[in-house]
């Protein structure tokens, strides 16, 4: 009898990369494949069975929100009151009401993508005799470190829903070794969660001489804590053939802002914010770059540790890169020559390295993109990933 997963993740999930191959891999392997999340901008796959939830807000009295901002106070002493203020709040039960009662789902492992959908995924399970899994995608529990106001209200409480429900998934997987460990201890699990890195796609593409433009790209999603404002102030100081494009989604205010401060800067002819492209044609149009580009900050654990799917779709699309100095992603850049890593994320030490990329070393970290491509890819970890819902790897690995 053929089995189904059902992946709950409240992101908009046609444009979701993990959840794409996740869905993909868990399809070829002979599974029904059901995805419930926000829309996207581009049309689901026709392997997905899809179903579109949305947040609903209800309206509650005073006294009503100040039990509810107790139970919150309390979540670090009980798992219980973490709970249940998880369900009062953002319609998550209501979500929960439109998979398994209006759609009806039923399934043999439910993926929760981080740990806001793990009671959605544990309750579905359970409904179903099936078993739940969470999909970490980051350290949760240092993922806004910049931010005091959630540190003091919201830290404590992600920490126990984390705590309850880590602990019971059938297994747990995250994106690098770094963020493994630190679940691991953090919440005393008995099994390491299996890393499963956001490798993408292969893609077959030529390699591409750089030309008298050379063009730095940064595509993902554009907002705060992402080095972006330090790297358009750098843009005065890096010789004047290397142009920054900005590419991915971001709100309209801040997209602004960066146009505002390319124009501060005297540099806004050499800077460029595109909007966001379709899943299937970001690695293509990054082909068309010459150095892919990621710096942030280690102001945690969660950043530290940072290994995002930019950084193997710029190896996808055969780009030198050019990136933070930080454990994940410089043990691969090291151990692949991609390119350079940036000692920390000021305009002085980004124009530095991307000055010190000419032609001749972008092109050579270039190659190695290309020998890079095939092993970096989601044909290699897809398998991984299956394995460790413990289903049969033959098919895909032979496909």
């Amino acid at each position: 009898m053929t089995k189904t997963a059902c992946i709950i993740s409240l992101t908009p999930v046609t444009d979701e990369p993990r959840v794409l191959r996740q869905s993909k891999a868990l399809a070829d392997a002979g599974w029904n494949v059901i995805v419930a999340g926000f829309r996207g901008r581009q049309e689901p796959p026709p392997f997905w069975r899809y179903i579109e939830v949305e947040h609903v807000y209800e309206t509650r009295r005073l006294i009503e929100n100040v039990k509810l901002d107790w139970k919150r106070r309390l979540s670090p002493y009980s798992g219980q009151f973490a709970e249940d203020y998880y369900w009062s709040q953002a319609g998550y039960d209501g979500i929960f009401e439109h998979i398994a009662t209006i759609e009806n789902v039923r399934c043999d492992l439910a993926i929760a993508h981080d740990y806001f959908t793990a009671p959605i995924a544990a309750k579905l399970a359970a409904l179903s005799g099936g078993v739940y899994s969470v999909d970490c995608h980051e350290f949760s529990f240092e993922q806004y470190m910049h931010d005091p106001k959630w540190i003091k209200r919201e830290r404590p409480w992600v920490h126990a829903m984390e705590k309850r429900y880590l602990p019971g998934a059938s297994v747990v997987t995250t994106v690098c070794d770094g963020i493994a460990d630190a679940l691991k201890s953090t919440y005393n699990l008995p099994n390491r969660p299996v890393v499963v890195r956001s490798t993408a796609f292969f893609h077959n593409l030529p390699f591409r001489q750089t030309g008298e433009r050379i063009e730095v790209l940064y595509h993902g999603i554009v907002s705060p804590m992402r080095g972006l404002e330090q790297t358009i102030e750098s843009v005065k100081l890096w010789n004047p053939e290397y142009h920054f494009v900005i590419r991915g989604p971001g709100p309209d205010d801040y997209v602004a802002s960066l146009n505002a401060l390319a124009e501060t800067h005297g540099v806004s002819g050499r800077v460029r914010v595109d909007p966001p492209v379709p899943f299937n044609e970001m690695v293509p149009r990054a082909n068309t770059a010459d150095i892919g580009f990621f710096v942030q900050e280690d102001i945690s654990i969660q950043k530290r540790f940072t290994l995002p799917n930019k950084f193997f779709e710029y190896v996808q699309a055969r780009l030198a890169l050019c990136v933070a100095d930080l454990p994940e992603m410089a043990r691969l850049v090291k151990a692949y020559d991609l390119g350079v890593l940036v000692p920390n994320v000021t305009p002085q030490a980004i124009a530095s390295q991307i000055n010190g990329l000419t032609r001749d070393k972008i092109n050579a970290h270039k190659q190695a993109s290309m020998r890079a491509a095939q092993r970096l890819s989601w044909q290699n970890e897809a398998a991984v990933m299956l394995r460790a819902y413990g289903i049969d790897t033959s098919v895909v690995e032979n496909a």
